[in-house]
């Protein structure tokens, strides 16, 4: 009677089985790991890794020796080679899969989480494999523990229930620790995928993983999505990171983010880690944070972003609308234009939906908004929340004794620094 042939197979189901000569039917060997080559879209087995049954060597056999593979009996393997020798290595640098995924972390980028890989599933197509799902659940623990179909009786017999396996496809995860020697692996295939999440998902993921790994993750992303997800982790997070990174990485980072959120960082850094960095920021950026650092905790000054667009009230709106194509790529908010006179005094506001509906020739002066809810920067926070709650505005702008602009303060800002402890319970839970 022929063995049932299955469609997909689990790595543990192969594992430890022995290779055998199908000339003379001997065991030449047993299988202790599967060769892969990661240039497809799937990971396609390229050998065998056999332990050799007299000599304790491992040797790597191109599965094109492979003639039948039966799981409940063995692996043959014909024009067996006189000797193993030219086997000794792996396959134009092909990865073990047991020894890089097995217990092993990866991301799931559609489930922006951390899991761990408890086994491989294997698409068998004629005498093919290719890696085409991770199993992640309970299920493949009690796989390789060799107690599935025993506890999966028990479970069926107490509440009916099936027990099923957790998969997630190979092109949605992506491995986050390097195994010993794999480093390229962990860098070359998470680029494309961690760049798609939002940055706060990428926070979410970089939250469950080591400090080292986090630097990994986030020296692997272009430096406008690293910041992006920089500043989304907890601030102590962030103090952690900024100690532990070269400097070079840290200011690719500070020159990505918001003031207000440089001006959170560095205020619980060293002054002489402050210092350094100020010696390689330009002088009027260094002004700009030097400034905000200077205000007391609990008024509108220590939350407010130095970076807005501002326009004269004498500039057209086509003008306008040049200066926010040209020079707004790290500004928090350009939803909100001010308006200010020749002494830089704020007199008006404009919306950028108001700049692209009016005629391209028309004098911001001419239909700006004369009545603008403002504070001034020693505003309390509490009055400052009061008045985005009363007006329902997402961003309200800073000014000064003089009703000069100085900066924006953000509704998210605003409402992180009134709740402050809620915040802090809400990063120490995460």
């Amino acid at each position: 009677m022929n063995p049932v042939v299955k469609k997909f197979i689990f790595l543990i189901e192969i594992i430890k089985l022995p290779i055998i000569d199908s000339a003379t039917g001997k065991k030449i060997g047993r299988l202790i790991d599967l060769s892969a080559t990661m240039k497809e879209m799937y990971p396609k087995v390229n050998a065998l890794i056999m332990r050799d049954r007299k000599s304790g060597k491992k040797f790597y056999i191109p599965w094109k020796f492979v003639k039948i593979l039966v799981e409940e009996k063995g692996i043959f393997i014909e024009n067996t080679p006189a000797s193993f020798s030219e086997y000794l290595g792996p396959i134009n640098g092909d990865i073990p899969l047991k020894e890089t995924f097995w217990d092993k972390q990866i991301v799931d980028v559609y489930g922006s989480k951390v899991v761990r890989v408890n086994d491989l599933h294997l698409l068998k197509e004629g005498l093919g494999l290719w890696v085409v799902h991770m199993d992640i659940g309970f299920t493949g623990i009690l796989r390789r523990l060799g107690c599935l179909k025993f506890v999966q009786f028990f479970v069926k017999l107490l509440s009916s229930c099936e027990m099923e396996d957790r998969l997630i496809t190979w092109k949605s995860v992506q491995p986050v620790t390097n195994a010993i020697g794999q480093e390229t692996l962990a860098l070359k295939i998470h680029h494309s995928k961690l760049a798609e999440l939002h940055p706060a998902d990428l926070a979410d993921i970089l939250n469950d993983l080591s400090i080292d790994e986090r630097i990994t993750i986030l020296r692997s992303l272009d430096p406008s999505t690293a910041a992006g997800t920089f500043q989304e982790l907890p601030l102590k997070n962030r103090v952690q990171i900024a100690e532990s990174i070269d400097q070079k990485l840290l200011l690719d980072l500070i020159n990505e983010m918001p003031m207000d959120e440089v001006a959170d960082l560095l205020s619980q850094l060293t002054k002489k880690k402050i210092n350094s960095i100020f010696l390689k920021l330009p002088p009027e950026k260094v002004t700009q944070i030097s400034s905000l650092l200077g205000h007391a905790q609990n008024i509108a000054g220590s939350i407010m972003n130095t970076e807005f667009v501002a326009a004269r009230q004498t500039e057209t709106a086509s003008s306008v609308l040049e200066k926010i194509k040209k020079g707004t790529r790290k500004k928090e908010s350009i939803y909100y234009i001010y308006v200010t006179d020749e002494n830089d005094t704020l007199v008006g506001v404009i919306t950028l939906q108001q700049l692209l509906m009016v005629a391209p020739e028309k004098i911001i002066s001419d239909f700006m908004r004369k009545r603008i809810a403002k504070v001034k920067i020693d505003t309390k926070l509490k009055d400052v929340a009061e008045i985005f709650y009363k007006y329902d505005f997402t961003v309200v702008p800073v000014v000064d004794k003089l009703g000069k602009v100085q900066g924006i303060i953000t509704i998210k800002d605003a409402f992180e620094a009134v709740f402050d402890p809620m915040k802090q319970e809400s990063e120490e839970i995460k």
